[in-house]
């Protein structure tokens, strides 16, 4: 597919806001998915249709199909049928988890524990990415895992019984201590996790919700003697994807236009987006906030129109780093267009993502013709204030946050500009472009049929 943006002329504030859906949150929907599969409950997961789906969870659906689940997408749900965590089957065949790095790291967790082999692949991107690390990791629970020469896929994991064990995570990294949490579901003993610093809490939040046993202080301990609680139908109702939803927000501050996200995820493991532009100086309010199996969720109102001024630098530490992972190719480009240097460190796990995160930014940053210079763990941006970028072929290596951000810079171009293979952006939000469109007008997003 290629999109085609046309440049927007002058930027005018607008109050009159802007309503999204956001996606479902395909970092819980992916866990509720797995976990969900474990217990002896049906199921049922709303959604707004078919196609809001992102092509990554998708993979974890069928991934679970092959293990001998009942789960099937209809137009306005998804259906589960739990077979307890003794009741997955041996698949036939190796499970491809597609681009899909979150499915194929829970996913090793899950399989360590059973007693059978399986295989994992994936497609070109999410073969180069590293799983050795997390193979070390399930290796001290007693786990045997087989990752291809680089440390990546394919994988062969002979499950086994496991053990209990104490483990530091070498990063923090929330698709590796899920990963241990759920082998350690299957482990004889406590299994207990500790970070170097917070990442995303889904996974503790959601075992805890279905009634495990974890206590989470300085490090988190799951004991698995505990079953879950037994509910014979469970309907789970997924938030707005906050990582997905900050590209929307960052172009409607670009573009000066009020948006008010509904039913997004507030969980605070999420929210620190949300924190960085309130100190670049954009203001914000949650409304209707509700609490449902542990996650907060609420309608997010973001006053766009109100900015008054340059937005501020950005100013991130290292900590903030987890905990922004996937919303930094977005604030790259709201860095683009704010007044001084923006300087962002302690980020090389971006090199490790589907693509090289950081090299990619820096090439496509300087063909809008924007100041940038790359370090090993990140990058410095000079903020170009009159937001007039030069056109040039776009590149994302096929990855969908970096085909979204780079979608939202060309807005600013002085000439049209073409997106190749948009299509890259339905791993994470198959609506992009249509709620784009919604923020900037359509004239402005085309979509050039082959």
């Amino acid at each position: 597919m290629e999109i085609r943006i046309h440049p927007i002329s002058g930027v005018a504030s607008d109050s009159r806001p802007v309503l999204i859906t956001p996606p479902p949150d395909k970092s819980i929907l992916h866990r509720i998915l797995l976990i969900g599969s474990l217990t002896q409950s049906a199921i049922r997961i709303p959604i707004s249709g078919i196609y809001s789906i992102s092509h990554d969870v998708i993979a974890t659906v069928l991934a679970l199909e092959s293990l001998g689940v009942p789960v099937e997408i209809f137009d306005d749900h998804i259906e589960l049928h739990g077979v307890g965590r003794k009741g997955y089957r041996a698949p036939t065949h190796v499970i491809n988890c597609a681009n899909s790095g979150t499915t194929a790291r829970l996913l090793m967790g899950v399989l360590a524990g059973q007693s059978f082999g399986s295989a994992l692949s994936g497609d070109v991107s999410l073969s180069a990415r590293p799983m050795r690390r997390v193979a070390t990791l399930l290796e001290a629970l007693g786990a045997n895992v087989i990752t291809g020469p680089e440390g990546t896929l394919p994988i062969m994991i002979n499950g086994r019984r496991l053990h209990g064990a104490s483990l530091s995570l070498p990063v923090a990294s929330a698709q590796m201590k899920s990963a241990v949490l759920l082998a350690g579901l299957f482990a004889e003993g406590i299994t207990a996790v500790r970070e170097p610093s917070q990442s995303r809490d889904h996974t503790e939040r959601m075992l805890a919700s279905f009634g495990y046993d974890i206590e989470i202080d300085d490090e988190i301990r799951l004991n698995p003697v505990t079953n879950p609680s037994i509910v014979d139908e469970i309907v789970y109702e997924v938030p707005g994807d906050a990582s997905s939803a900050a590209f929307l927000v960052v172009a409607a501050i670009l573009l000066r236009r009020r948006i008010t996200l509904l039913g997004v995820g507030l969980n605070p493991t999420r929210t620190r987006f949300l924190d960085v532009l309130a100190v670049m100086g954009v203001e914000m309010e949650a409304q209707n906030v509700l609490d449902s199996f542990g996650e907060p969720r609420g309608d997010l109102t973001v006053f766009a129109d109100q900015i008054e001024g340059a937005l501020l630098p950005l100013e991130l530490s290292d900590e903030d780093i987890p905990l922004l992972i996937d919303e930094l190719p977005i604030l790259f480009i709201l860095a683009m267009f704010s007044e001084g240097v923006s300087e962002i460190r302690g980020a090389g796990e971006l090199r490790k993502k589907e693509s090289d995160r950081i090299a990619v930014s820096v090439e496509q940053l300087r063909r809008f013709g924007v100041e940038v210079m790359e370090y090993e763990d990140g990058l410095s941006i000079v903020g170009i204030l009159e937001r007039r970028l030069q056109p040039c072929t776009i590149i994302h290596d096929g990855d969908h946050r970096l085909a979204m951000a780079f979608s939202i810079a060309a807005l600013f171009c002085t000439t049209e500009v073409e997106l190749d293979e948009a299509e890259a952006v339905c791993v994470s939000y198959p609506d992009f472009f249509e709620h784009l469109r919604a923020l900037c007008g359509r004239k402005h997003v085309e979509t050039i049929e082959p």
